[in-house]
Protein backbone atom coordinates (compact mmCIF):
# COMPACT_ATOMS: atom_id res chain seq x y z
CA UNK A 1 0.00 0.00 0.00
CA UNK A 2 1.42 3.28 -0.60
CA UNK A 3 2.92 5.39 1.94
CA UNK A 4 0.34 8.37 3.34
CA UNK A 5 2.03 11.81 2.45
CA UNK A 6 1.59 14.70 3.95
CA UNK A 7 0.52 17.23 1.36
CA UNK A 8 0.68 21.19 1.36
CA UNK A 9 -1.14 22.90 -1.48
CA UNK A 10 -0.80 26.72 -2.15
CA UNK A 11 -3.35 28.63 -3.89
CA UNK A 12 -4.54 32.23 -5.00
CA UNK A 13 -6.93 33.77 -3.75
CA UNK A 14 -8.54 34.29 -6.99
CA UNK A 15 -11.54 36.67 -8.19
CA UNK A 16 -13.99 34.46 -10.22
CA UNK A 17 -14.21 30.81 -10.24
CA UNK A 18 -12.37 29.66 -13.43
CA UNK A 19 -10.34 26.47 -14.74
CA UNK A 20 -7.36 27.57 -12.22
CA UNK A 21 -9.49 27.02 -9.47
CA UNK A 22 -11.48 23.98 -10.20
CA UNK A 23 -8.40 22.48 -11.22
CA UNK A 24 -7.16 22.84 -7.98
CA UNK A 25 -10.24 21.82 -6.28
CA UNK A 26 -9.97 18.80 -8.27
CA UNK A 27 -6.18 17.48 -7.19
CA UNK A 28 -6.92 19.03 -3.97
CA UNK A 29 -10.47 16.42 -3.67
CA UNK A 30 -8.79 13.42 -5.42
CA UNK A 31 -5.71 13.63 -3.21
CA UNK A 32 -7.21 13.98 0.23
CA UNK A 33 -9.38 11.14 0.00
CA UNK A 34 -5.38 9.44 0.23
CA UNK A 35 -3.51 11.42 1.98
CA UNK A 36 -3.45 14.11 4.52
CA UNK A 37 -4.19 17.40 2.52
CA UNK A 38 -3.66 21.32 3.50
CA UNK A 39 -4.63 24.27 1.10
CA UNK A 40 -2.99 27.75 2.06
CA UNK A 41 -4.53 30.51 0.50
CA UNK A 42 -5.23 34.51 1.68
CA UNK A 43 -9.35 33.55 1.59
CA UNK A 44 -11.73 31.01 2.15
CA UNK A 45 -12.93 29.63 -1.09
CA UNK A 46 -16.35 29.86 -2.59
CA UNK A 47 -19.02 27.37 -0.32
CA UNK A 48 -20.10 25.24 -3.64
CA UNK A 49 -16.67 24.00 -4.50
CA UNK A 50 -15.74 20.55 -2.99
CA UNK A 51 -12.18 20.06 -1.58
CA UNK A 52 -12.97 16.61 0.41
CA UNK A 53 -10.92 16.09 3.40
CA UNK A 54 -8.55 18.89 2.65
CA UNK A 55 -8.02 21.46 5.39
CA UNK A 56 -8.42 25.42 4.54
CA UNK A 57 -5.23 27.27 6.10
CA UNK A 58 -5.78 31.03 5.67
CA UNK A 59 -2.97 33.02 5.42
CA UNK A 60 -2.71 36.75 5.73
CA UNK A 61 -2.23 39.70 4.85
CA UNK A 62 -5.40 39.32 2.75
CA UNK A 63 -4.16 42.21 0.52
CA UNK A 64 -4.70 41.08 -2.98
CA UNK A 65 -1.67 43.89 -3.82
CA UNK A 66 0.42 42.09 -1.35
CA UNK A 67 -0.05 38.42 -2.48
CA UNK A 68 3.05 37.91 -4.27
CA UNK A 69 5.07 38.52 -0.90
CA UNK A 70 2.61 36.72 1.01
CA UNK A 71 3.24 33.44 -1.43
CA UNK A 72 7.03 34.41 -1.42
CA UNK A 73 7.46 34.23 2.12
CA UNK A 74 5.23 31.12 3.42
CA UNK A 75 7.40 28.64 4.17
CA UNK A 76 6.17 25.67 5.21
CA UNK A 77 7.42 22.31 7.35
CA UNK A 78 7.02 18.82 7.92
CA UNK A 79 5.23 18.26 4.67
CA UNK A 80 6.55 15.35 2.02
CA UNK A 81 5.59 17.88 -1.22
CA UNK A 82 4.29 21.10 -1.86
CA UNK A 83 1.45 21.52 -4.88
CA UNK A 84 1.57 24.97 -6.52
CA UNK A 85 -1.28 26.85 -8.08
CA UNK A 86 -1.10 29.43 -10.65
CA UNK A 87 1.09 33.24 -10.36
CA UNK A 88 1.93 34.33 -7.45
CA UNK A 89 0.75 31.00 -5.25
CA UNK A 90 3.81 29.57 -7.62
CA UNK A 91 6.26 31.93 -6.13
CA UNK A 92 6.49 29.54 -2.81
CA UNK A 93 8.81 27.32 -4.51
CA UNK A 94 11.68 29.82 -4.31
CA UNK A 95 11.68 29.28 0.05
CA UNK A 96 10.80 26.06 -0.10
CA UNK A 97 11.81 23.81 -2.96
CA UNK A 98 15.34 23.26 -1.13
CA UNK A 99 13.71 21.16 1.18
CA UNK A 100 10.66 20.38 0.47
CA UNK A 101 10.07 18.45 -3.30
CA UNK A 102 7.53 21.13 -5.11
CA UNK A 103 5.03 20.75 -8.29
CA UNK A 104 3.93 23.48 -10.09
CA UNK A 105 0.69 23.35 -11.79
CA UNK A 106 0.99 25.76 -14.44
CA UNK A 107 -1.83 26.72 -16.41
CA UNK A 108 0.46 29.71 -18.84
CA UNK A 109 3.29 31.39 -17.79
CA UNK A 110 1.77 34.29 -16.43
CA UNK A 111 0.56 36.02 -19.50
CA UNK A 112 0.91 39.41 -18.72
CA UNK A 113 4.66 38.43 -18.07
CA UNK A 114 5.01 36.86 -21.73
CA UNK A 115 3.06 36.14 -24.45
CA UNK A 116 0.03 38.66 -23.98
CA UNK A 117 2.36 41.52 -22.69
CA UNK A 118 1.86 43.84 -25.42
CA UNK A 119 -1.63 42.88 -25.76
CA UNK A 120 -2.49 43.99 -22.56
CA UNK A 121 -0.86 47.19 -22.62
CA UNK A 122 -2.22 47.93 -25.66
CA UNK A 123 -5.86 47.34 -24.42
CA UNK A 124 -4.91 48.80 -20.95
CA UNK A 125 -6.67 52.12 -19.93
CA UNK A 126 -3.83 54.54 -18.35
CA UNK A 127 -4.39 52.94 -14.94
CA UNK A 128 -4.26 49.50 -16.35
CA UNK A 129 -0.92 50.17 -17.78
CA UNK A 130 0.31 51.51 -14.78
CA UNK A 131 -0.59 47.60 -12.93
CA UNK A 132 1.03 45.73 -15.75
CA UNK A 133 4.04 48.04 -15.80
CA UNK A 134 4.15 47.62 -12.08
CA UNK A 135 4.05 43.77 -12.45
CA UNK A 136 6.51 43.50 -15.26
CA UNK A 137 9.10 45.95 -13.18
CA UNK A 138 8.78 43.92 -9.89
CA UNK A 139 7.44 40.45 -10.73
CA UNK A 140 8.26 39.18 -13.76
CA UNK A 141 11.55 37.85 -12.32
CA UNK A 142 10.51 36.06 -9.26
CA UNK A 143 7.84 34.51 -11.40
CA UNK A 144 10.99 33.04 -13.60
CA UNK A 145 13.13 32.11 -10.86
CA UNK A 146 10.11 30.21 -9.24
CA UNK A 147 9.72 28.39 -12.41
CA UNK A 148 13.27 27.21 -12.14
CA UNK A 149 13.45 26.35 -8.31
CA UNK A 150 10.46 23.92 -8.52
CA UNK A 151 10.89 20.54 -8.93
CA UNK A 152 8.55 20.03 -11.64
CA UNK A 153 5.87 21.17 -13.90
CA UNK A 154 2.63 20.03 -15.10
CA UNK A 155 0.55 21.88 -17.51
CA UNK A 156 -2.76 22.07 -18.60
CA UNK A 157 -2.29 21.56 -22.19
CA UNK A 158 0.69 20.60 -24.84
CA UNK A 159 0.29 24.25 -26.07
CA UNK A 160 1.01 25.19 -22.15
CA UNK A 161 3.62 23.04 -22.25
CA UNK A 162 5.25 24.42 -25.31
CA UNK A 163 5.15 28.13 -23.73
CA UNK A 164 6.90 26.40 -20.41
CA UNK A 165 9.54 25.64 -22.94
CA UNK A 166 9.68 28.96 -24.67
CA UNK A 167 9.13 31.16 -21.61
CA UNK A 168 11.13 29.46 -18.73
CA UNK A 169 13.27 27.19 -20.60
CA UNK A 170 11.88 24.14 -18.75
CA UNK A 171 10.25 20.70 -20.09
CA UNK A 172 7.05 19.41 -18.46
CA UNK A 173 4.39 17.03 -17.88
CA UNK A 174 1.07 17.40 -19.37
CA UNK A 175 -1.93 17.07 -16.76
CA UNK A 176 -4.86 17.67 -18.63
CA UNK A 177 -7.82 20.03 -16.78
CA UNK A 178 -10.61 17.70 -16.61
CA UNK A 179 -14.04 18.06 -15.83
CA UNK A 180 -16.91 15.64 -14.12
CA UNK A 181 -18.05 14.48 -17.84
CA UNK A 182 -21.31 12.60 -16.84
CA UNK A 183 -22.36 15.40 -14.55
CA UNK A 184 -23.29 17.17 -17.70
CA UNK A 185 -26.03 15.86 -20.56
CA UNK A 186 -27.11 15.41 -23.65
CA UNK A 187 -30.16 17.34 -24.86
CA UNK A 188 -32.38 19.35 -27.67
CA UNK A 189 -30.96 21.24 -30.26
CA UNK A 190 -32.58 24.83 -29.82
CA UNK A 191 -32.29 27.93 -31.96
CA UNK A 192 -29.26 29.16 -29.87
CA UNK A 193 -25.82 29.50 -29.76
CA UNK A 194 -24.41 29.71 -26.27
CA UNK A 195 -20.87 31.64 -24.78
CA UNK A 196 -19.74 30.80 -21.71
CA UNK A 197 -17.27 33.07 -20.82
CA UNK A 198 -15.09 35.34 -18.43
CA UNK A 199 -15.25 38.95 -19.81
CA UNK A 200 -11.53 40.02 -20.45
CA UNK A 201 -10.45 41.50 -23.53
CA UNK A 202 -8.39 38.59 -24.53
CA UNK A 203 -11.58 35.91 -24.22
CA UNK A 204 -12.69 38.21 -27.37
CA UNK A 205 -16.55 37.79 -26.47
CA UNK A 206 -17.54 40.49 -28.60
CA UNK A 207 -16.57 38.66 -31.77
CA UNK A 208 -19.10 36.74 -31.23
CA UNK A 209 -21.58 39.22 -30.30
CA UNK A 210 -20.64 41.15 -32.98
CA UNK A 211 -21.16 38.22 -35.40
CA UNK A 212 -25.03 38.25 -34.58
CA UNK A 213 -25.03 41.70 -37.34
CA UNK A 214 -23.98 38.94 -39.84
CA UNK A 215 -25.96 35.73 -39.21
CA UNK A 216 -28.40 35.18 -41.72
CA UNK A 217 -30.95 32.96 -40.26
CA UNK A 218 -33.45 35.41 -38.07
CA UNK A 219 -34.22 32.44 -35.98
CA UNK A 220 -31.14 31.99 -34.32
CA UNK A 221 -30.11 33.75 -31.28
CA UNK A 222 -26.85 34.10 -29.01
CA UNK A 223 -27.20 33.32 -24.79
CA UNK A 224 -24.08 35.24 -22.85
CA UNK A 225 -22.94 33.19 -19.98
CA UNK A 226 -20.78 34.41 -17.46
CA UNK A 227 -19.21 37.02 -14.88
CA UNK A 228 -16.22 39.16 -13.82
CA UNK A 229 -13.94 40.81 -15.87
CA UNK A 230 -13.02 44.08 -16.82
CA UNK A 231 -15.34 43.98 -20.22
CA UNK A 232 -18.31 42.46 -18.38
CA UNK A 233 -20.12 46.21 -18.68
CA UNK A 234 -18.86 46.66 -21.92
CA UNK A 235 -19.95 43.17 -22.94
CA UNK A 236 -23.62 43.57 -21.53
CA UNK A 237 -24.33 46.45 -23.01
CA UNK A 238 -23.09 45.13 -26.57
CA UNK A 239 -25.76 42.47 -26.06
CA UNK A 240 -28.63 45.04 -24.73
CA UNK A 241 -28.25 46.88 -28.40
CA UNK A 242 -29.34 43.38 -30.61
CA UNK A 243 -32.43 41.54 -30.04
CA UNK A 244 -30.76 38.59 -31.38
CA UNK A 245 -28.43 38.79 -28.35
CA UNK A 246 -29.19 37.64 -24.70
CA UNK A 247 -26.85 38.56 -21.69
CA UNK A 248 -27.76 35.72 -18.83
CA UNK A 249 -24.78 37.10 -16.53
CA UNK A 250 -23.67 34.47 -13.89
CA UNK A 251 -25.87 31.44 -13.57
CA UNK A 252 -25.26 28.15 -10.99
CA UNK A 253 -24.27 24.72 -12.17
CA UNK A 254 -27.54 23.58 -12.54
CA UNK A 255 -28.61 26.10 -15.21
CA UNK A 256 -25.28 26.23 -16.92
CA UNK A 257 -25.67 22.08 -17.93
CA UNK A 258 -29.35 22.73 -18.89
CA UNK A 259 -28.45 25.31 -21.43
CA UNK A 260 -25.60 23.79 -22.70
CA UNK A 261 -27.36 20.78 -23.34
CA UNK A 262 -30.38 22.41 -25.26
CA UNK A 263 -27.95 24.86 -27.49
CA UNK A 264 -27.47 24.22 -31.03
CA UNK A 265 -23.28 24.48 -30.60
CA UNK A 266 -21.40 26.39 -28.41
CA UNK A 267 -18.95 29.23 -29.53
CA UNK A 268 -15.49 30.52 -27.63
CA UNK A 269 -12.90 32.42 -29.58
CA UNK A 270 -10.21 33.65 -27.08
CA UNK A 271 -6.92 34.60 -28.14
CA UNK A 272 -4.08 32.02 -27.81
CA UNK A 273 -6.27 30.69 -25.04
CA UNK A 274 -4.41 27.67 -22.74
CA UNK A 275 -6.39 25.44 -22.83
CA UNK A 276 -10.42 26.69 -22.57
CA UNK A 277 -12.68 24.42 -20.82
CA UNK A 278 -16.03 25.59 -22.63
CA UNK A 279 -15.13 23.02 -25.58
CA UNK A 280 -15.02 19.95 -23.72
CA UNK A 281 -18.12 21.05 -21.46
CA UNK A 282 -19.78 21.14 -24.56
CA UNK A 283 -18.69 17.70 -26.17
CA UNK A 284 -20.40 16.55 -22.46
CA UNK A 285 -23.54 17.83 -23.56
CA UNK A 286 -23.09 16.03 -26.92
CA UNK A 287 -22.67 19.96 -28.83
CA UNK A 288 -20.03 21.23 -31.18
CA UNK A 289 -18.05 24.07 -30.53
CA UNK A 290 -17.33 26.90 -33.27
CA UNK A 291 -13.45 28.10 -32.22
CA UNK A 292 -10.54 29.74 -33.31
CA UNK A 293 -7.24 28.22 -34.64
CA UNK A 294 -4.89 29.32 -32.19
CA UNK A 295 -3.65 28.05 -28.37
CA UNK A 296 -5.49 25.08 -26.90
CA UNK A 297 -8.32 24.74 -28.79
CA UNK A 298 -6.29 22.89 -31.36
CA UNK A 299 -6.06 19.87 -28.41
CA UNK A 300 -10.00 20.39 -27.70
CA UNK A 301 -11.75 20.68 -31.44
CA UNK A 302 -11.32 18.84 -34.06
CA UNK A 303 -11.75 20.81 -37.45
CA UNK A 304 -14.83 20.13 -39.31
CA UNK A 305 -15.74 16.68 -37.27
CA UNK A 306 -15.96 18.28 -33.56
CA UNK A 307 -16.42 21.98 -34.47
CA UNK A 308 -14.77 24.16 -36.07
CA UNK A 309 -10.93 26.06 -35.79
CA UNK A 310 -11.50 29.60 -38.02
CA UNK A 311 -7.80 31.11 -38.99
CA UNK A 312 -7.73 34.86 -38.32
CA UNK A 313 -11.36 34.89 -37.01
CA UNK A 314 -13.47 37.83 -37.73
CA UNK A 315 -17.80 38.57 -36.75
CA UNK A 316 -18.08 37.84 -40.37
CA UNK A 317 -16.47 34.17 -40.46
CA UNK A 318 -18.24 33.55 -37.26
CA UNK A 319 -21.62 34.12 -38.33
CA UNK A 320 -21.13 31.56 -41.27
CA UNK A 321 -20.46 28.88 -38.94
CA UNK A 322 -23.66 29.87 -36.76
CA UNK A 323 -25.88 29.59 -40.33
CA UNK A 324 -23.84 26.05 -41.37
CA UNK A 325 -24.75 25.16 -38.33
CA UNK A 326 -28.45 26.67 -38.46
CA UNK A 327 -29.63 25.96 -41.59
CA UNK A 328 -28.67 21.97 -41.31
CA UNK A 329 -28.66 20.50 -37.78
CA UNK A 330 -28.52 16.79 -38.76
CA UNK A 331 -24.93 18.25 -39.21
CA UNK A 332 -24.78 20.10 -35.72
CA UNK A 333 -25.90 16.63 -34.13
CA UNK A 334 -23.34 14.77 -35.95
CA UNK A 335 -20.50 16.76 -34.88
CA UNK A 336 -21.73 17.02 -31.19
CA UNK A 337 -22.01 12.97 -31.28
CA UNK A 338 -18.15 13.46 -32.22
CA UNK A 339 -17.38 15.84 -29.62
CA UNK A 340 -18.72 13.67 -27.24
CA UNK A 341 -16.99 10.70 -28.13
CA UNK A 342 -13.92 12.71 -28.52
CA UNK A 343 -13.96 14.42 -25.26
CA UNK A 344 -14.26 11.70 -23.09
CA UNK A 345 -10.87 11.34 -22.95
CA UNK A 346 -10.74 14.32 -20.69
CA UNK A 347 -13.23 13.11 -17.36
CA UNK A 348 -11.64 13.35 -14.39
CA UNK A 349 -11.82 9.79 -13.56
CA UNK A 350 -9.65 8.97 -16.61
CA UNK A 351 -6.85 11.93 -15.70
CA UNK A 352 -6.79 10.79 -12.01
CA UNK A 353 -4.19 8.65 -11.60
CA UNK A 354 -2.03 10.17 -13.96
CA UNK A 355 -1.44 12.79 -10.96
CA UNK A 356 -0.98 8.98 -8.64
CA UNK A 357 2.51 8.65 -10.86
CA UNK A 358 3.62 12.48 -10.40
CA UNK A 359 3.06 12.59 -7.00
CA UNK A 360 5.42 9.19 -6.57
CA UNK A 361 7.90 10.31 -8.84
CA UNK A 362 8.31 13.52 -7.59
CA UNK A 363 8.32 13.14 -3.70
CA UNK A 364 11.06 10.85 -4.46
CA UNK A 365 13.24 13.48 -5.34
CA UNK A 366 14.07 17.08 -4.23
CA UNK A 367 15.87 17.43 -7.58
CA UNK A 368 14.07 19.16 -10.95
CA UNK A 369 13.12 16.81 -12.99
CA UNK A 370 13.61 18.01 -16.81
Amino acid sequence: MARRLKIAIFEPARMWVGGGMRSIEKIASYLSGKHEVDIFTQRQPPKHLNYNKSKIRIIGPRSFFLAPFVFLFNKVDNYDMIILGGFPANLGSIINSKRIPCITMCHSPTRVFYDLRNYTLKHSDYKGKIKAWIKLLLLKHLDYLAAQKTTKIITNSLNTGRRVKKYYHRDSEPFYTGINFYDFKKGRYEDYILVVSRFTSAKRVDLVVRSMDFVKNKSIRLYVVGSGGEDELKIKKMCEKRPNVRFIGFVDQKKLVELYSNCLAVAYTPLREDWGMAPIEAGASGKATIGVNEGGLRETIIEGKTGFLITKVTPQKIAGKIDLLANNKSLAKKMGEEAYKYTIQFDWKKIEPVLDKIVSEVVKTNKKIY
